[in-house]
């Protein structure tokens, strides 16, 4: 016998996936800063937070590969003047500092790597950038510490050891000029207002509806 034709009323019709309704005009920050609705605004802002977040990752590779590459710097066993830092001693000075450095710009560079995603792709990983966070802080400490060091022994070793010396510096200038505005770049969105972020959202809002049809 041949099997009579499944009755198409009788199988299951699968339900399309409702998606989230957009916020409301004007509502709290906290709403827009949520990682889905983060990713479309930022997705809808490449250009402008492209070249932001793409400055932030190109210093924190050049930071990464000088902070690796002076850590074993012909200079670093150079005996510190006038005093009994000499050889792995005087080495020691700046080791630590360039070494937490290195953490903190590794781990910088792979957030930064993570927010270029989202920006460039819209891919949805805001929530590992949220998640990484601790590394700000991580990068608070370290610069504290690369403060004391540069202002403390290590200008017992500036003419031994020159380079460190001077990146030690050129470290603490960044940090001034850099870190506090790069570590949240979302104040841009903040100042380009919510009005601008319901016509971002709206916009993504119909193009990806567009797209699912």
């Amino acid at each position: 016998m041949v099997d009579a034709a499944p009755d198409m009323q009788d199988m299951p019709i699968e339900k399309e996936t409702e998606r989230p309704a957009l916020p409301s005009h004007h509502s709290p920050w906290k709403v827009y800063l949520k990682p889905s609705w983060l990713t479309l605004y930022l997705n809808r802002s490449k250009l402008i937070f492209g070249l932001l977040v793409g400055v932030w990752y190109l210093a924190q590779f050049i930071g990464c590969v000088a902070c690796v590459n002076l850590y074993s710097d012909v200079d670093r066993l150079n005996n510190c003047n006038d005093t009994d830092l000499k050889g792995e001693a005087a080495s020691e000075v700046m080791d630590l500092p360039l070494v937490l450095l290195s953490i903190f710009h590794i781990i910088e560079w792979l957030r930064a790597t993570l927010l270029l995603v989202v920006i460039l792709i819209g891919v949805n990983w805001a929530i590992f950038w949220y998640i990484t966070t601790f590394n700000t802080l991580f990068g608070i400490v370290v610069y504290a510490y690369v403060h004391m060091v540069y202002l403390g022994q290590g200008k017992e070793c500036e003419s031994a050891q020159p380079d460190r010396y001077m990146w030690l510096f050129a470290e603490m200038i960044a940090f001034w000029v850099l870190f506090f505005f790069f570590s949240f770049p979302m104040v841009v969105m903040f100042l380009r207002g919510k009005t601008t972020a319901d016509k971002l959202l709206l916009e993504a809002y119909e193009k990806n509806g567009e797209d699912s049809d």
